[in-house]
């Protein structure tokens, strides 16, 4: 019987590989590992990561430091059994668009790019009042099916979407789990499972212990509430905060609220939800899967958000002490 393997990058990764092979074993960092999970559908087939620069980054997803130290002492280690199977949740996007707009919605590898931007759309933004597009005053209204397709990567720490300028706010409608339509203006939204809580999402988030020390002093020096001020009580205030949980949750960055807007009121910044919904009123957006893939998500583009058991990555957890 012989072992045959193929060592490819990520300009030849490809899904006939992953079909053919019965393990996806990639060697970088948390990126590298991304990028060969993303494109895994398989939730049967194992994607086992190596740090391959343990000094210069942590590699949370892939197997202890010493496996990088001693790679033949890690294969019999997973050879023997001395592990245990992890299956982490992965978020699904189904996008729904024009029919003639469908086929726009390819991939960008952000790594082979110094930037991405999509052509602006030329299309009108929907009305505020009813949802529904602007159209002229005398034109009849256009009924049109439209189209759907799951995206062929899932993402197993986010999803974010947002104008490709940063600078330009974000024009966004949300639906959080079948509620009612929100229209936001913000830098952008992301989406993130259990594993990416610790990433984006928790520095979106976290709470900074200079800024929990100001808050503290503020409420010893002007109300007189008895609160220990110093640096280290303000620290372990702000680590005591957590946004790791086991469903999907989303944060609207930067989110602008003036006046009446947002309409209607009452969608909170960050939270936790089985599904989410975003309808694009965007000019030059990306819709983008952990950090590495981007779709264009441009005016009139909507997406939906969800985990599903059967998306699951199949991977291992290895005790960092078995070295020892």
């Amino acid at each position: 019987m012989h072992n045959f393997f193929f060592i490819v990058n990520r300009l030849t990764y490809n899904e006939d590989l992953i079909k053919w092979c019965d393990v996806v074993v990639p060697c970088g960092g948390d990126g590298t590992f991304l990028l060969a999970a993303s494109r895994v559908r398989d939730n049967s087939k194992p994607v086992i990561g190596f740090n391959s620069s343990p000094q210069k980054s942590v590699g949370r997803l892939c197997l202890p430091t010493w496996c990088s130290n001693d790679v033949k002492g890690a294969l019999n280690a997973l050879k023997e059994g001395k592990f245990t199977w992890m299956r982490r949740s992965r978020i699904r996007t189904t996008i729904t668009c024009e029919p003639k707009l469908l086929d726009t919605i390819t991939p960008v590898d952000l790594h082979t790019l110094y930037f991405s931007r999509y052509p602006p759309v030329t299309q009108q933004h929907d009305s505020p009042e009813t949802g529904q597009p602007l159209r002229e005053q005398n034109s009849k209204p256009v009924c049109e099916p439209l189209a759907t397709k799951v995206l062929p990567f899932l993402a197993l720490n986010e999803v974010f979407i947002g104008e490709s300028v940063t600078s330009r706010v974000s024009l966004l409608r949300l639906q959080i789990d079948n509620g009612k339509w929100t229209h936001t203006k913000s830098s952008g939204l992301c989406v993130t499972t259990g594993t990416g809580s610790t990433s984006w999402h928790f520095s979106i988030n976290c709470l900074r212990t200079h800024s929990v020390m100001e808050l503290m002093k503020i409420l010893s020096d002007e109300f007189g509430v008895k609160v220990d001020t110093r640096l280290e009580k303000a620290r372990e205030v702000a680590e005591t905060f957590s946004t790791d949980s086991e469903y999907l949750a989303y944060s609207v960055r930067e989110y602008i609220t003036f006046e009446e807007w947002p309409a209607p009121r009452g969608l909170r910044v960050r939270d936790r939800a089985t599904s989410v919904k975003v309808k694009s009123h965007c000019v030059d957006a990306g819709l983008v899967i952990d950090g590495s893939v981007s779709f264009p998500f441009n005016d009139g583009t909507e997406a939906l958000l969800e985990i599903h058991p059967e998306d699951t990555l199949m991977t291992v957890h290895m005790d960092d002490a078995l070295h020892h």
